[in-house]
């Protein structure tokens, strides 16, 4: 599992106002987030180049993996 998603599992008040998001994840900080992940991608890409997000979902409700 990779260092981004270990984070992702265990960030539960971080990620409180992404609910309902599409998030990309970059050494355990979000760089992007929205509603089409795609877009988060792409956005994530843009203003990181060299670096490869990790995408993840946030759940409204219950829990995120």
């Amino acid at each position: 599992m990779s260092e981004e998603l270990k984070w992702f599992a265990n960030a539960t008040d971080e990620l409180e106002s992404y609910r309902g998001k599409h998030i990309a994840i970059i050494k355990n900080k979000v760089v992007a987030s929205g509603n089409n992940a795609i877009k988060v991608y792409q956005k994530a890409k843009k203003e990181h180049p060299d670096k490869n997000p990790v995408l993840a979902f946030v759940r409204k409700e219950g829990l995120f993996i």
